[in-house]
């Protein structure tokens, strides 16, 4: 079957542990034990793998997660032909003197062990188009340097159309979780969109706004800037990720997405 390419947004990967919001988090989970000697990973054996699961009403699967130096795990995920999927292993906060290197996250089809093209630089988050229907394993690697405990959140977006007859969407619902909330709207070059985000604070932090290209990476509204309203010309024809970042658990948002 042909590969479609699927690109890295390798500019967030620096950042990825802001996506879990401002707000307090709980301890780090404890690292599981490990065998002395690890087996290779071949991602058509999938007895072993945890399937992630999506809670009714969601669009994200979180597990929380630690892995020793070096050591590979590998998690199930059934999806539909031409979803997009983003996988981010989020860090915790390490230790002082223990910060390094983050988790790698790869994604492979199950029945045939066949990697996903992701060009540009490893890191701790994937993302991009599915190429058929089927279950995928998603491996996250923990660097040789040092142990890793992470957030695994795995998101298929709700797609959010836009045309002269429905220009704008609006979306009110409390997060899940303390992971992205994503959206997908499809953009031409030229078009105006604008993303403004309103909400409640949680632990003295409000909801923010992170809004990408899904084909090329191209930051609009910054994850680092933690804003909460973007509008601009769009730069190219492709995909957008809207996505809302919560303070965390519970936190209510109200998200309106307008494309002329």
């Amino acid at each position: 079957m042909a590969m479609s390419p699927v690109r890295r947004l390798g500019a967030l990967a620096g950042v990825a542990s802001l996506a879990c919001g401002g707000a307090s988090a709980p301890p780090a989970p404890a690292p599981r034990a490990e065998p002395e000697a690890a087996a290779e990973f071949s991602p058509t054996d999938t007895a072993a793998f945890l399937r992630v699961r999506f809670a009714q009403g969601t669009t994200s699967g979180i597990l929380d997660d630690s892995l020793a130096p070096g050591r590979d795990r590998g998690y199930l995920l059934g999806a539909l032909q031409g979803q997009v999927m983003l996988a981010h292993a989020i860090a915790w906060p390490a230790a002082v003197g223990q910060e390094g290197p983050e988790a790698r996250v790869r994604v492979y089809r199950a029945y045939d062990g066949v990697e996903l093209e992701a060009p540009g630089p490893d890191g701790p988050l994937w993302f991009g188009h599915l190429p058929g229907t089927g279950d995928y394993v998603i491996r996250v690697t923990a660097p040789a340097e040092r142990p890793v405990s992470y957030t695994l959140a795995v998101q298929i977006p709700r797609r959010l159309i836009l045309d002269r007859g429905h220009p704008q969407s609006e979306v009110s619902a409390r997060a899940p979780s303390r992971a992205p909330v994503d959206f997908v709207v499809k953009g031409t070059k030229g078009q105006l969109l604008r993303a403004e985000l309103r909400g409640s604070q949680v632990g003295g932090a409000a909801p923010t706004l992170h809004l990408y290209g899904l084909d090329d990476g191209v930051q609009l509204a910054p994850l680092g800037q933690r804003g909460r309203s973007w509008s601009g010309a769009l730069p190219s024809d492709q995909d957008y990720v809207v996505s809302v970042i919560p303070p965390g658990e519970g936190a209510q948002y109200d998200l309106i997405v307008a494309l002329h």
